[in-house]
């Protein structure tokens, strides 16, 4: 394992969470109940710990038949004042940054491209556990590698999960990660939002009115997405995280804090003082979001990071911040299922956050720069949509704070064709048209050569139907996830299109 030493700031803390360790074996499925470590690999582990070790047990190609000795990564100078900028023009220096197989650097190509552990790394898990250390200081946590959130968060779900199971999430998230559990037997309970996400006496009144005789086990997960919940682009405030995570311990919650979008946050105020005193990591560390996994003194949270928003998504490569009893269960399930992550991926982050890369502080001045430019964007899609559709009186959004999505209300009491129905007796059942004329406005638009993801993508339907809601889901539907990470001509003709379109389509 890779630890998160903690600081003097949190000695006092850590010492009361040591002497009240809480036991979080209920929260295991069956299956990782069940799970026995990989043999093959428990004696690879053991043949890493003495220097000098011949090791014949292994059927590991030898590196001298490796058919590369060398690899070149041409990235953006670090030295730049904005370096996304200089990057994007063309103008600013290039540095290459080189793992070798027979000479020295940060991870030697032996290392990378053998055989390795469930968990990565160890270099570039110390590296990703300096950076989640000077981000969040969380108290006793350990750093895992992952194919990036989506394999992190399915085996999350199959470390937790049983069938009959229910777990907690927003009422809008991403459907391609909840889909994942239902397989697995996994109910979903979705939590109302508002625009700051998700309402934390909304989780609590699901909770405190939970009747195991008829919904079965009460909820022991929560799913959340903290920063740019996808896709309504809202952003949780700093008390609201309080109050969740208050209620995860009050009623034994572990908390799944998927935040793939935390380092893209807009209107930061960054300190230049503190840049030159500091460095960029303290500086952007002082106006990040408090994570969950910074005030998590219960080792109930299992944080997940990518490089997919920050770097590349094809890298599939990120990290898993969690405690050791649910790292040791989640790297035996990956020593039996995936493997380790690629180490290609592993070689670039490695030299890239190494002595002769970037390092740690030039990531961050990166993801600072990085920040400006997606702002920029976010700004202009603003610009454009309230001179192109706002005034129109069809459809509103709020600006979002983070990420990389716009949630647009589409004002469908405006529409000839809108119908409330007489509420029904029967519950969960919807009393608008809601659904159907979002359907028609998809069709409408993409008959138009634009395309913008409808809610109903990513609603989430009570499954206990047991649930207590003042609406159906399938009534609030009415909202379009739109993204501002293209280019300036893409949202220009992108909101002209839907402003046409939606003029066309309230026509009739």
């Amino acid at each position: 394992m890779v630890y998160i030493h903690p600081t003097h700031e949190r000695i006092d803390a850590i010492s009361n969470l040591k002497k009240r360790q809480l036991d979080l074996s209920r929260h295991l499925s069956v299956e990782a109940k069940a799970r026995l470590p990989n043999p093959i690999k428990a004696i690879w582990k053991a043949a890493q710990v003495k220097p000098g070790t011949i090791n014949m047990g292994n059927g590991d190609p030898h590196h001298t038949l490796y058919p590369v000795c060398e690899m070149n990564f041409v990235v953006p100078s670090i030295s730049e004042a904005d370096p996304v900028q200089a990057w994007k023009a063309g103008t600013g220096d290039q540095q290459i940054i080189a793992s070798y197989k027979d000479e020295p650097c940060a991870l030697s190509l032996r290392t990378a491209l053998a055989y390795g552990a469930g968990a990565g790394l160890k270099h570039v898990r110390d590296a990703l556990a300096e950076l989640t250390d000077r981000i969040h200081a969380p108290p006793k946590h350990t750093v895992s590698l992952s194919l990036g959130n989506a394999d992190a968060l399915t085996k999350c779900f199959r470390l937790l999960g049983d069938p009959g199971d229910s777990f907690l999430c927003e009422e809008f998230t991403f459907s391609a990660m909840t889909n994942a559990a239902l397989p697995l037997g996994i109910k979903w309970v979705p939590i109302r939002m508002d625009k700051d996400g998700l309402i934390p006496s909304e989780m609590e009144k699901i909770l405190s009115n939970w009747d195991e005789t008829l919904q079965g086990k009460r909820p022991h997960v929560l799913y959340t997405i903290p920063c740019s919940q996808n896709p309504t682009g809202s952003t949780l405030p700093a008390e609201r995280r309080r109050q969740i995570y208050d209620l995860a311990h009050e009623y034994d919650i572990i908390i799944l804090e998927d935040d793939p979008y935390f380092f893209l946050q807009y209107d930061l105020g960054i300190q230049t003082t503190t840049i030159e005193s500091h460095g960029y990591t303290r500086a952007m560390a002082d106006v990040l979001p408090r994570s969950f996994l910074s005030m998590d003194y219960d080792g109930r949270v299992m944080r997940l990071d990518s490089f997919s928003k920050i770097l590349a998504p094809g890298m599939r490569l990120g990290w898993v911040t969690c405690n050791d009893f649910f790292a040791e269960k989640l790297d035996m399930l990956t020593d039996s299922s995936s493997q380790h992550p690629h180490g290609l991926g592993q070689a670039f982050i490695s030299e890239l956050l190494g002595g002769e890369g970037w390092g740690v502080d030039g990531f961050m001045k990166w993801v600072s720069s990085l920040c400006r430019e997606y702002e920029r964007r976010r700004n202009l899609f603003m610009d454009v949509f309230r001179r192109e559709v706002e005034g129109l009186g069809l459809a509103s959004a709020e600006t979002p704070k983070s990420g990389m999505f716009v949630w647009i209300k589409i004002n469908l009491e405006r529409h000839p064709r809108y119908r409330k129905f007489v509420k029904s007796d029967k519950p969960g059942v919807p009393v608008t048209n809601t659904a159907d004329l979002m359907a028609d406005l998809f069709r409408k638009l993409l008959d138009c050569g634009l395309v913008m993801m409808p809610a109903s993508t990513f609603a989430i339907m009570d499954q206990t139907g047991l649930v207590s809601t003042d609406s159906h889901i399938s009534d609030r539907v009415n909202f379009f996830r739109a993204t501002f990470v293209g280019t300036d001509e893409v949202i220009e003709d992108g909101l002209k299109i839907f402003a046409h379109g939606l003029e066309d389509f309230f026509c009739y």
